[in-house]
């Protein structure tokens, strides 16, 4: 059986091991996600590493300036939300008068 490519895309042949701590619970679910892949549990988790550290800094960056826009938005659509409420019922009593 000949050398076959990492995960980085080299020929080098696995021969470290790495001990990864994580519940029977986590183990099950990650072992049947590599089962419905049809990877090995190991083969599972090099792939995982490996596309994780393909994510560019800049693309890292990009996605975490998002996800902070996205919580100011909702946090800014919320307290908008609440003085509209307000000035709706503002409105309400004044029209009752």
């Amino acid at each position: 059986m000949g050398d076959e490519l990492d995960s980085l895309g080299g020929a080098e042949r696995a021969t470290e091991r790495v001990a990864v701590l994580m519940t029977p619970t986590e183990k099950a679910t990650f072992a049947d996600r590599a089962s419905s892949m049809g990877l090995s549990l190991g083969q599972f988790f090099r792939e995982a590493g490996a596309a994780y550290a393909s994510v560019s800094t800049s693309e890292q960056a990009e996605q975490h300036a998002l996800e902070a826009a996205s919580k100011q938005l909702e946090l800014s659509t919320t307290s908008t939300e609440k003085v509209l409420d307000q000035a709706l019922a503002e409105v309400r009593a004044a029209l009752q008068l």
